[in-house]
C-alpha cells in the first residue's frame, strides 16, 4: 500500500469481489516495472491512497455477472490495455487508449468509476484497473488474457506491461522490414522486449543503448548486434557508421531528457521513432524542424498499443517456438515481503525483470 509518496507497507485488506463484468484472480507473479516506482515517488502522478503493481498473471477465482469470455480456472495475464469495447476509439481499434478506461485507469478506479479495494469502509485506488502486488486482484475481464497452462506465470506477467510494451512498440507502431536497422535507447524490460521483437521481425541492424554494462550483456544475449553506452561512446557518429545514413528505426524506452532527441537524431530522413518511455510528466520534448522538413516521423505509444487477445498469446506462441526468448529478462524473483524495498530502491532492481512470485495459486474446475 503506498499512503504517501515514497512510503510502501503490506497491509491486509478486504478480499475484493467482482461486479458486472469484472474477474477475481489470485496472483501467482508479478513483474516490478519502473512505472511502479515512478508512481510510489510521485514523479508520476496516481491518487493516493493506492495497492501498486500492474503486471499481474494468475488463476481466475471468480466471476462477476455477465462474464463469458474467461472462466474459473483460467490461467491468465492481466493487460494493462483496459478498454470499454464500445466508445469512439475502441470503435476505431485503438483499445489501448480507450476514452473511458484513459479516464478512470489513472485516477484509481475501474470501468464503473469505483473500486474493488476496501478495508473496513475505507477505500483504496486501484492502479490501472489492476494492483496486482498483492494476493488478489479484480480487473475488466477482457484485460484478463487467457494463456496455455504450460506457461510459466512469471513469463506470462512480463506482457502485462513492459514486455507487451516493447513487444507492441515494434509490431504494432513501426514499419520495420527484413534488413531494417533499429536503435533502442535504454535496455531494461521494455527495450530487451523491443529488441527481441526487432529481431522476430527481421531487424540485421539492431544497436542497444544504456549506460549499464549489464544491461548491455543482456541485450546481446537477446538480439542486439551492437552496443552503446551513452557515458563513453559518441552515440551519433556510432549509428551512422552503422548504419551509413541513420537507423531506419529508433525506440526510446527512457524517456528522460534528450533521449527521445537522442532517437530523433540517429534516424535517417524518412525514418520513425517511437516514444515510449516517461520518466517523469514533467519531461518535456524539443525537436528540430528541419528533421521533420526531412520526413522523419515521431509517434508514440500506451501499452505497445496491444490489442491483447490478439498480440499477447502471438507473443506467447514465439516464447514457446524460442524466438521471443521472454524467460532471460525474469533475472530475480523475490517475495511479496520485498516488495517494499524494491519499490524504494531500498533493493536495487537488477537488469532486465524483477518478478514477485506467489503461491501456487489452486486451480479449480
Amino acid at each position: 500500500m503506498t499512503r504517501e509518496p515514497g512510503s510502501v507497507s503490506i497491509e491486509e485488506i478486504d478480499k475484493p469481489v467482482p461486479a458486472m463484468g469484472e474477474v477475481l484472480v489470485r496472483l501467482a507473479a508479478t513483474g516490478i516495472c519502473h512505472t511502479d516506482l515512478s508512481m510510489v515517488s510521485g514523479a508520476l502522478p496516481a491518487p493516493l491512497p493506492f495497492v501498486p503493481g500492474h503486471e499481474g498473471a494468475g488463476v481466475v477465482e471468480a466471476t462477476g455477472p455477465g462474464v463469458e469470455d474467461v472462466g474459473v480456472g483460467d490461467h491468465v495475464v492481466l493487460s494493462i490495455v483496459v478498454s470499454c469495447g464500445s466508445c469512439y476509439q475502441c470503435g476505431l481499434g485503438n483499445l489501448s487508449i480507450c476514452e473511458v478506461g484513459s479516464a478512470m485507469a489513472p485516477g484509481g478506479l475501474l470501468l464503473d468509476g469505483t473500486t474493488r479495494l476496501s478495508n473496513g469502509g475505507e477505500e483504496f485506488h486501484s492502479l490501472l484497473c489492476q494492483s496486482s502486488l498483492a494476493e488478489y486482484a479484480v480487473v475488466p475481464s477482457n484485460s484478463a488474457v487467457p494463456i496455455p497452462k504450460d506457461i510459466p506465470f512469471p513469463v506470462a506477467s512480463l506482457l502485462a506491461c513492459g514486455g507487451g510494451t516493447g513487444f507492441g512498440a515494434v509490431v504494432r507502431r513501426t514499419t520495420l522490414w527484413i534488413g531494417s536497422s533499429v536503435v533502442v535507447i535504454g535496455c531494461g524490460g521494455v527495450g530487451l522486449t523491443a529488441i527481441m521483437a526487432a529481431k522476430v521481425r527481421g531487424a540485421t541492424t539492431i544497436i542497444a543503448v544504456d549506460p549499464s554494462a549489464g544491461a548491455r550483456a543482456m541485450a546481446e544475449k537477446v538480439g542486439a548486434t551492437h552496443v552503446l553506452d551513452p557515458d563513453g561512446d559518441r552515440v551519433l557518429r556510432s549509428v551512422m557508421e552503422l548504419t551509413g545514413r541513420g537507423a531506419d528505426v529508433a525506440i526510446d524506452a527512457v524517456g528522460r531528457k534528450g533521449t527521445v532527441e537522442t532517437a530523433f537524431q540517429s534516424i535517417r530522413a524518412g525514418g520513425e521513432v517511437v516514444a515510449v518511455g516517461i520518466d517523469d510528466a514533467s519531461n518535456e520534448v524539443e525537436l528540430d524542424l528541419y528533421g521533420f522538413m526531412m520526413q522523419k516521423r515521431v509517434t508514440g505509444t500506451y501499452a505497445g498499443s496491444l490489442v491483447p487477445r490478439i498480440d499477447i498469446p502471438a507473443a506467447l506462441a514465439l516464447y514457446r517456438d524460442g524466438r521471443l526468448p521472454l524467460d532471460v529478462l525474469v533475472s530475480e524473483t523475490y517475495t511479496l515481503d520485498d516488495v517494499p524495498g524494491l519499490l524504494t530502491n531500498e533493493i536495487r532492481l537488477p537488469p532486465g525483470r524483477a518478478v514477485v512470485c506467489f503461491d501456487q495459486p489452486e486451480e479449480r474446475p
